[in-house]
């Protein structure tokens, strides 16, 4: 037995004022019975409609910030006296997007699982997660060929020798290319004059 939502508040007129027509009637959706009358991708689309309003709010507020602070020079044509009715509009779209986030929470216990798709149709990150997690232990799964940290043994036909002796690799000629003795002894010695 389900119990219906309980219906949200009104908005109050200092919301009425801080939002635009298009913000409140996101903000609006985001409050039952609306609310609870959406489907699953309709409610993921107001969530993603609802952050980007209040992200965009919220960078717009720093901004205004900056330039009552005289730390960043103006974007429009004035310089922004102040931010608190973009402060004010972050913090009511946040509110809604609480309320739709909520909502969200509520259809994914309702229903056994939480709400795995976005918006456009994209799974969430905990199923992403979920996921990479199963791939990665496939992929350590014990085999015949790992190494169990031993060395290996001399004897071992596989076994790599290494890098070879320095014996193995002399040159015949001296590395200057010089063809008598003096292109075997070190440069420093080749330099010195003699008296």
């Amino acid at each position: 037995m389900t119990r219906d939502p309980q219906p949200h508040e009104a908005p109050s007129p200092a919301e009425l004022r801080a939002l635009s027509r298009d913000e409140q009637e996101l903000a609006d959706m985001a409050r039952n019975p609306a609310l609870a009358g959406l489907s699953d991708r309709d409610l993921a689309d107001l969530i993603s409609r609802l952050r980007e309003r209040r992200n965009r709010a919220r960078d717009i507020g720093d901004r205004q910030g900056r330039e009552a602070r005289g730390k960043q020079a103006p974007a429009g044509a004035t310089i922004a006296s102040s931010n608190h009715g973009t402060i004010s509009k972050h913090d009511f779209l946040s509110e809604a997007l609480d309320r739709a986030m909520d909502e969200r929470e509520r259809r994914g216990g309702e229903h056994g699982d939480p709400v795995t798709e976005g918006a456009h149709g994209q799974k969430d990150q905990a199923e992403l997660t979920r996921k990479a997690q199963a791939m990665a232990n496939e992929g350590r799964r014990d085999s015949d060929l790992d190494d169990d940290g031993a060395p290996l043994h001399p004897n071992d036909p596989d076994a790599d020798s290494g890098k070879a002796g320095m014996d193995a690799t002399a040159r015949n000629t001296a590395p200057s290319g010089a063809l008598d003795h003096a292109g075997e002894l070190p440069a420093r010695e080749r330099s010195r004059t003699r008296q």
